[in-house]
């Protein structure tokens, strides 16, 4: 009887050890995998395209010149990711939009376009960023002449990082501030301006 026993509490041992350990694999915790962010480099040269609208306009008497349809080429080249310096040529492709106190009309006897060479100052964080355009460039009316004028201009815009290598921008320019254009002493405001929408491409 005293074998009995004793085997009896030999066979509970043996498994009591079998289930607490021995053979039992331990327990791994699962591996998360962390996607790392890869933040775009802004350096190197650039190229782009984009949609624009020109306008040019005097405050009094009220007269607006606008090309809703006008495409835009850019090109440049960040140093660094503060400062870049950038070329832009955009010219109207459609129908000038002319309108007056007392009428509206369209023509495609006008042509608007605009060259500038700028300084670009930029800030980014993570994939978006803001800058500043302050250059020098010349904006020309072309009617049954060519009429053009060089000066300061200026802009800011934003811009976002669609990918490492293309982002896309919305930006407005001054193109021109002063109280005469060419040969026309108007004695009076006579402005152009630019807004743009477009996407560049990163080499």
């Amino acid at each position: 009887m005293k074998r009995v026993k004793q085997s009896i509490v030999a066979i509970l041992l043996s498994s009591v050890y079998s289930f607490a350990g021995g053979d039992v694999a331990p327990i791994e915790e699962p591996v998360i995998d962390i996607p790392v962010v890869v933040e775009p480099e802004l350096t190197g040269f650039y190229a782009g395209v984009g949609y624009s609208c020109l306008q040019m306009g005097l405050d009094v008497p009220y007269l607006d010149m606008r090309a809703m349809t006008a495409a835009s080429v850019t090109a440049g080249y960040n140093f660094n990711e503060y400062v870049a310096i950038e070329g832009r040529y955009t010219a109207s492709i459609g129908d000038i939009t002319v309108k007056t106190v007392n009428s509206e009309t369209d023509t495609s006897a006008l042509d608007l376009a605009n060259i500038g060479l700028y300084v670009k100052p930029q800030y980014n964080i993570n994939n978006f960023g803001i800058y500043a355009l302050l250059g020098y460039g010349q904006f020309t009316l072309n009617e049954e002449s060519s009429f053009a004028e060089a000066s300061f201009q200026y802009g800011a815009g934003i811009n976002a990082m669609v990918s490492t290598n293309i982002g896309l921008f919305i930006d407005y320019r001054r193109l021109y501030d002063n109280t005469a254009f060419d040969t026309f002493d108007l004695d009076r405001e006579v402005m152009a301006n630019s807004y743009t929408v477009g996407v560049n491409y990163n080499f």
